[in-house]
């Protein structure tokens, strides 16, 4: 039987063991594509801020007669390998590493270069175990394991400039969750921050669409390879996330605040400001009027109104109808984003709205 004994290691410890030979890295047991220079750089930032990592896992075989042990990594190798190739200078951190990005480790000061080395790992020891034991062992681990959702597989398949301009903005734009409760502190676990940045980046590069997950999968896809107009489309982000905040703060509580609202009131302020794409709207998209946001009181009050409205327990009769049977049924599909955006447009005009 397979016996695991939990251990704490340093880099150096490594570091050591790669130099004296008896460190053996097993792609046998690779599960995942080999890392981006943009993973490997934030596994270096995260390491040279002192931030956890997941444990490794060895499997330690003892030789008991030449009194020696080699160790093999069978999870945690692009892990292993990004640190590694590091303190050997095979890479220079990329703009994901913060403000060490263009670094190599002989270019980090002393007292740098000796937390890095200092970093404890947790690793759990596989000893003397059988490749069925390690498969085991995964199994066994898997069996306790949530299983990653949709914007968690996102993350971890995707690696370019997209994604790390997603995550960096959930990140910048904290106030949305911790002050306004937009995505709460469990859906942040689970990444909802980031699903929902994204769609709010969606929104600019493509105008209104669905909020399925095979959508935000696919503009994810398209992404990947480059992010065109990366810092136009953020700043344009940041524009539109600071004027709600800054200037629209007391029409974002109840109903408005909740994700799926939310969306649509961050639609309607980008499209108020400086205009959507057409998207899947085509002629339905609405004419930018310049009265749009001009008087701040009254449109507060239209965001009000459609609080109100949703609230309702059964569906209004007349023309808020379909707005509250759009509020109440599948937030992610087109249609219901459609007619919940146009009725935030017309939040956006200076006179009350007709609902």
């Amino acid at each position: 039987m397979v016996r695991s004994v939990l251990e704490q290691y340093t880099i150096s410890d490594f570091v050591t063991w790669d130099r004296q030979k008896t460190l053996v890295i097993n792609p046998t047991f690779q599960r995942r594509s080999v890392w981006s220079p943009a993973a490997r750089s934030y596994l270096i930032d995260t390491i040279l801020r002192q931030m956890p990592i997941p444990k490794i896992y060895l499997r330690t075989s003892i030789d008991t007669k030449r009194q020696t042990a080699t160790r093999e990594v069978v999870d945690g190798q692009q892990r292993i390998r990004a640190v590694l190739d590091f303190v050997n200078n095979r890479f220079a951190l990329t703009t994901r590493a913060g403000e060490f990005r263009g670094l190599h480790f002989d270019s980090l000061d002393e007292d740098q270069q000796l937390a890095f080395l200092s970093y404890p790992l947790g690793v759990d020891q596989l000893l003397n175990a059988s490749d069925s034991d390690v498969l085991e062992v995964f199994a066994r681990l898997n069996t306790y394991t949530v299983s990653l959702n949709a914007a968690e597989k996102r993350h971890a398949k995707y690696q370019g400039d997209f994604k790390w301009a997603v995550h960096e903005s959930a990140r910048n734009w904290d106030a949305l969750w911790s002050v306004y409760g937009v995505v709460g502190v469990r859906q942040r676990l689970r990444m909802a921050d980031d699903s929902l940045m994204a769609e709010m980046y969606g929104f600019l590069l493509k105008g209104l669409q669905a909020g399925d997950q095979p959508t935000i999968n696919r503009l994810y896809s398209e992404m990947e390879a480059v992010f065109r107009n990366q810092q136009a489309t953020v700043s344009a982000l940041d524009g539109v996330l600071h004027f709600i905040v800054d200037r629209l703060g007391s029409g974002i509580s109840g109903p408005v605040a909740r994700a799926p609202h939310f969306l649509m009131l961050f639609a309607a302020v980008a499209h108020a400001r400086t205009g959507l794409p057409e998207g899947a709207l085509g002629d339905q998209l609405p004419t930018r009027q310049p009265t749009w946001l001009s008087d701040l009181e009254a449109v507060q009050s239209n965001l009000a109104r459609l609080g109100e409205v949703i609230e309702l327990p059964d569906p209004p009769e007349g023309v808020a109808r379909a707005f509250w049977l759009a509020s109440h049924g599948a937030t992610v599909r087109l249609d219901s984003r459609r007619v919940r955006f146009l009725a935030f447009c017309r939040a956006m005009a200076p006179e009350t709205i007709e609902i």
